[in-house]
């Protein structure tokens, strides 16, 4: 609802003195003029000078809100200054700068330019991980956001898929998000925050291809001014994705310039990011003890519980299963298992750890393919899944007839999640 622009500044001026319940007489000591001058100016007869303007914004303490085109193109940029500060998690500068554009809330007349300040403060919400409090006021705006602005639709889709994301309902995130990147040519400007969102669902969700294409798009778009730490997650990111997909080499490039890049930014944890990613590359290229070295290092760092803990321990336990160290990894397998108790997803990826270390046995193969592959399919954790997939579909081809058919489900699982992964399907 854009009807500020067709409102003079001496209607501006009345519709603010009646919404705030102010006499005529009021503003006009307040201009220092006459209840004559006002009625005309309310009426249409005449218009308000620059000085008058001037004095009216300072009666009702709105000097830095806007009241014609150009005050209104200067003020949405403010706004979007406010935004930049947010977008870089400089919370305390973006609350101080917040009094500088709070006064368009006193603007009955700028119905999008408030919804605008309102979908930015909802970011900072976020930004003070309030999510709960976040979605409380993307509630309210949901009455109003069909007849919005498509601007205003993007930072809503875009607020409530974070709403999502941080809660780790990576599904209704994605959704979200791609609602908004439909809308992002509304925007004053490009948010890289938005790919590298929609690149990490993707990526979570086992849409490898999908999460590739989306950085190296964001790359081509926003390169110019990605630097230090959030160039280090992008290149990481992308890196650890190309290992799922079987791109060691690819990865390995863009490992050590994600780790130049986090060392050089003084940012510990892209650091043990990209250590980890590392470790996964070196995994995937068989270098079993170099992997180790990095998740032990990563493993050193993170506190007990911390997820990226947990699943540095997990490719560190991957590494000894497949280095054939059985006797090592079985002790470190039930200790971590006991660690994890009230975690199902780690306690029973740890337990599948144990079973894919005897993988011959009968039990163990019962385990991978009724639990641990249900799971992590469920799950969208195709790389894992695949990994055990491909390990369980080679026993029962070396077993013969009697596994014939059970051989062939695990290769039809195999292809329909490489169909997931190469192209995306069920997006």
């Amino acid at each position: 609802m854009e009807y500020s622009r067709k409102m003079t500044p001496s209607q501006k001026i009345k519709e603010l003195r009646e919404h705030r319940k102010y006499t005529q007489e009021a503003l006009a000591s307040a201009l220092k003029c006459s209840k004559s001058k006002v009625s005309k100016a309310e009426a249409g007869e005449c218009e308000y000078s620059e000085r008058d303007i001037k004095l009216a914004k300072a009666f009702f303490g709105v000097e830095n809100a806007p009241f014609n085109d150009r005050e209104r193109i200067e003020f949405k940029q403010r706004l979007y200054k406010w935004k930049h500060w947010i977008k870089n998690s400089h919370i305390d500068e973006a609350r101080q700068f917040q009094k500088n554009v709070s006064a368009i809330t006193k603007l009955p007349f700028e119905p999008t330019l408030n919804m605008l300040y309102r979908m930015f403060e909802i970011r900072l919400v976020l930004k003070e991980g309030k999510p709960d409090l976040a979605e409380e006021m993307l509630r309210i705006e949901e009455t109003d956001i069909e007849n919005a602005s498509e601007e205003n639709q993007h930072h809503f889709y875009y607020n409530l898929g974070s709403v999502y994301f941080y809660r780790y309902d990576l599904k209704n995130a994605l959704f979200f998000y791609r609602k908004a990147l439909d809308l992002e040519m509304y925007a004053l400007e490009k948010d890289v925050g938005l790919h590298f969102n929609l690149a990490m669902c993707y990526g979570e969700l086992g849409k490898y291809v999908l999460a590739i294409t989306t950085i190296e798009n964001a790359y081509h778009e926003f390169e110019y001014n990605m630097i230090g730490a959030a160039k280090s997650y992008m290149d990481s990111m992308l890196a650890i994705n190309y290992v799922r997909i079987g791109q060691v080499s690819r990865a390995k490039q863009l490992l050590d310039r994600s780790l130049t890049e986090a060392m050089g930014s003084s940012n510990q944890f892209f650091t043990y990011l990209s250590l980890h990613n590392y470790g996964c590359a070196c995994f995937e290229a068989k270098e079993y003890d170099r992997a180790i070295e990095y998740f032990d290092r990563v493993i050193e760092y993170f506190k007990a519980a911390d997820r990226h803990r947990l699943e540095a321990m997990y490719y560190k336990f991957r590494c000894l299963v497949a280095d054939k160290k059985t006797a090592i990894v079985k002790p470190l397998l039930y200790n971590a298992m006991s660690e994890v108790e009230g975690n199902e997803h780690y306690r029973l990826a740890f337990e599948s750890l144990l079973h894919m270390a005897t993988i011959k046995q009968d039990e163990s193969m019962e385990f991978i393919e009724k639990k641990t592959i249900p799971y992590f399919i469920k799950e969208r954790g195709y790389y894992k899944a695949l990994d055990y997939c491909i390990m369980l579909e080679s026993i029962y081809r070396q077993r013969g007839k009697g596994y014939k058919t059970r051989a062939l489900e695990v290769s039809s699982l195999i292809r329909n999640m490489a169909m997931e992964i190469a192209f995306g399907e069920g997006v």
